[in-house]
C-alpha cells in the first residue's frame, strides 16, 4: 500500500509507504485522495501526514512521468497540483511530521499543513523546480509561497536551495525542529490541540485565512499549467531530467 493510516485516538496519522522515496505518482495521489476521504467520513478531528524511513517525500514521481505525453502529463499536473490544493483547503487541522528529505513536491506537500514539524537530521528541503528548468504550477507555487518568509523567496525559489531543518524553520517553512524519536509525539499533540477547537469554527477560521491563497491559484491555474507543461518538453528540462533519471538508475544498480 502506498499509504497506511492508524489512528491515535480522534487524530488519523497517515503515512507514506511508496517505495522510490513517497513520490507523488498517481498509485500514491489515488491512495492519498481516498485516504483523506475516509479520514473526513470517519469523524476524526485532526489529521498528522508522515513518512517512512528517512523520506517525507521526493515530489514529483519523475520515473513515473518521464514517458509521459503531454496529455497525459496535463492529467498528471492536475492530480499533482490539486492535492496539493486539497490539502491545504482541508476542513480538519493537518500536521506534517516531516520525519526526513521534504524535496520539492514533497516540500510543498508539507506547506500546505497548518503546522509544520521536522526531525533534526541531515536533511534536505526544499523546492528544487528551478533546477530542472521547470516553472510552477500555480498551486504548488501559491501554497509553498505562503509558508516561507519573503526575504527567504530569491533562495526558495529562484536559486531552488536545499535548507537544512534549522534552516527552513528560521525561514517559517518549518515551524519547529525537533528530536527524531519525539517527532511522533510532538506531531500528534499538535494535532489534538489543533483539533481540541470548536469544529465548524476552526474550519472557518482556516478557510478564511486560505481564501485569498486559494483565489490566486484558481487564477492563474491554467496560464501556470501550460507555460508547466511547455517547459516540461523543452530541450533543457529533457536534458536535466535525463540526467536526474540516470543517477537514479546508477544509484539503484549499485
Amino acid at each position: 500500500m502506498p499509504i497506511t493510516r492508524t489512528d491515535v485516538g480522534d487524530v488519523a496519522l497517515l503515512r507514506l509507504a511508496e517505495p522510490a522515496g513517497n513520490a507523488l505518482g498517481h498509485a500514491l495521489l489515488d491512495a492519498a485522495g481516498r485516504a483523506l476521504d475516509e479520514v473526513l467520513a470517519s469523524g476524526a478531528r485532526a489529521l498528522v501526514l508522515t513518512g517512512d524511513r528517512t523520506v517525507f517525500s521526493t515530489g514529483l514521481h519523475l520515473v513515473e512521468a518521464a514517458g509521459y505525453d503531454r496529455a497525459a502529463m496535463a492529467r498528471y499536473v492536475d492530480a499533482f497540483d490539486g492535492f496539493f490544493l486539497r490539502v491545504f483547503e482541508l476542513p480538519l487541522p493537518v500536521v506534517a511530521a516531516v520525519n526526513g528529505h521534504a524535496i520539492a513536491g514533497g516540500c510543498i506537500l508539507m506547506a500546505a499543513a497548518d503546522t509544520r514539524i521536522m526531525a533534526d537530521g541531515p536533511f534536505g528541503v526544499g523546492v528544487t523546480e528551478v533546477t530542472l528548468g521547470l516553472p510552477f504550477p500555480s498551486g504548488a507555487l501559491e501554497v509553498t509561497r505562503a509558508a516561507i518568509a519573503p526575504a527567504a523567496w530569491t533562495e526558495a525559489f529562484l536559486l531552488g536551495r536545499r535548507f537544512t531543518p534549522r534552516e527552513a524553520a528560521a525561514i517559517g517553512l518549518v515551524h519547529r525542529v525537533v528530536a527524531p524519536d519525539a517527532l511522533h509525539d510532538e506531531a500528534v499533540a499538535a494535532a489534538r490541540a489543533l483539533g481540541a477547537q470548536p469544529r465548524a469554527a476552526l474550519a472557518a477560521a482556516k478557510a478564511q485565512l486560505r481564501a485569498p491563497v486559494v483565489s490566486r491559484i484558481r487564477d492563474a491555474y491554467d496560464a501556470a499549467k501550460e507555460r508547466f507543461l511547455d517547459a516540461w518538453f523543452a530541450p533543457d528540462a529533457r536534458a536535466a531530467r535525463d540526467a536526474v533519471l540516470a543517477d537514479l538508475r546508477k544509484k539503484k544498480g549499485s
